[in-house]
Order: C-alpha cells, then sequence, then structure tokens
C-alpha cells in the first residue's frame, strides 16, 4: 500500500518571504499536526509535518519530526512524480538539510 505525499524531498534553500507569510501554510501544519496526532506511529504522517514546519520556516521542528520519523514505521510514500521512497530515506535525506537551515 503506497501513501501519495506532497514531498519536496530536499530543501537546500531558503523560503521565500511571500510563500512563509501566507496563512495556508500556518493551516497546513496545523493539518498535518492532527493528521500525525491521528497515525501517531505513522512515518509518511511525521514526513509530511516535517515538511509542513519548512514550509512554514519553522526548521528546528522540522529537524525534530524527521529525527522522530527515523523511529516511527517506515512506510512506503508516492512523490507527486510517481516514484515510489520509503520514510526513513526521505528522514535520512532531508534531515541534515533541516539541520542547517535551523543552525542559520
Amino acid at each position: 500500500m503506497f501513501k501519495k505525499i506532497a514531498l519536496a524531498l530536499l530543501v537546500a534553500a531558503p523560503l521565500s518571504a511571500p510563500a512563509v507569510a501566507a496563512p495556508a501554510v500556518s493551516d497546513s501544519v496545523t493539518t498535518q499536526e492532527a493528521v500525525a496526532r491521528l497515525h501517531p506511529n505513522d512515518g509518511g504522517s511525521a514526513i509530511e509535518l516535517a515538511q509542513a514546519y519548512l514550509r512554514a520556516d519553522r526548521p528546528g521542528e522540522a529537524a525534530n519530526t524527521y529525527r522522530r520519523a527515523l523511529t516511527l514505521d517506515n512506510v512506503m510514500l508516492e512523490t507527486p512524480t510517481g516514484d515510489s521512497v520509503w520514510s526513513h530515506q526521505v528522514a535520512r535525506q532531508a534531515l541534515p538539510h533541516a539541520t542547517a537551515l535551523s543552525s542559520r
């Protein structure tokens, strides 16, 4: 079973101010936090939450959530391009970038 997600696998560049300031970003974080609470063992939900934190310019919380995803169930995810990727793989690849952004 695949879980389709809207992934930006690696975020190497800082987010633009207009994207961060958008109310939809805040709503996305709230929604993803609720989903993660409903599925506390799902690594895919944690990945989605970490991505929402990055879009909201909250890289410290994103890094913590990627670390947490590595302790949860390793689930197969589907990217927007149709590729398949494991949640632990995404977390391992994105964690250094989120950590670097949080140290700025």
